[in-house]
């Protein structure tokens, strides 16, 4: 990867800066609406109802807070544009939505399994749950492992070992949120070493074909 060529154009990719703006937007302005974020919350019931509504829109919701909302917002922004320095705008993308829906899945899965199997409230199919933090996990993950620069990796290291309190608390007794944060974790930390060795092997694979290619030159016709 030629990062001094297209590290300017990926500090202003509309990955990173059209999520901030998006969730700024959303959650300044129904951030405190109880309607919306019912109906937002990645629950049970909500994934039984309309899904994908919800794991794309409880997403954008930071909470009522205005100026938590906006911290987390350029957390968010900042390890976004980390991960999309490293690997590019769809490869950022697919990888924080597929730690949102694991994320998601797992947890809620597993809540619907203690439900059914009498260990959980069944009321508990309702409860609220909103926000980017499963995004913002796989994403500290992946840069944390496979970031393009030292201090990258270095800064999204400190940001989970600050948020590691959050991130686990409850774990021990099977709660949603932190089931959903080591699974949204594990999974950054897994695609983000996948696609570092995939990068790793195609460069390899293309300097052995620069090598080759002198060897591959047909020799001078002679009369």
């Amino acid at each position: 990867m030629d990062l001094s060529r297209t590290l300017a154009l990926r500090w202003l990719s509309p990955v990173p800066w059209g999520f901030a703006l998006l969730a700024a937007a959303s959650s300044l302005t129904y951030g405190g609406d109880h309607a919306v974020n019912a109906w937002a919350s990645t629950n049970l019931a909500n994934m039984g109802d309309h899904p994908v509504e919800a794991l794309i829109t409880s997403a954008f919701l930071f909470g009522a807070d205005p100026w938590a909302c906006l911290r987390g917002i350029a957390l968010a922004g900042a390890i976004l544009a980390f991960l999309v320095i490293r690997f590019g705008n769809m490869r950022a993308v697919a990888l924080v939505a597929v730690g949102q829906v694991l994320g998601t899945l797992v947890s809620e899965g597993l809540l619907a399994a203690r439900i059914a199997a009498g260990q959980a409230d069944p009321a508990l199919r309702a409860t609220l749950d909103v926000g980017p933090s499963y995004v913002i996990v796989s994403a500290l993950a992946a840069v944390a492992v496979a970031g393009a620069r030292r201090w990258h990796r270095w800064t999204a290291l400190a940001a989970l070992a600050v948020r590691a309190p959050h991130i686990t608390s409850g774990l021990t007794t099977l709660g949603v949120t932190p089931v959903g944060h080591v699974t949204a974790l594990s999974t950054g930390m897994l695609l983000a070493w996948g696609l570092r060795s995939s990068d790793a092997r195609h460069r390899y694979l293309h300097r052995l074909t620069l090598r080759a290619a002198p060897l591959q030159q047909p020799l001078p016709y002679r009369s």
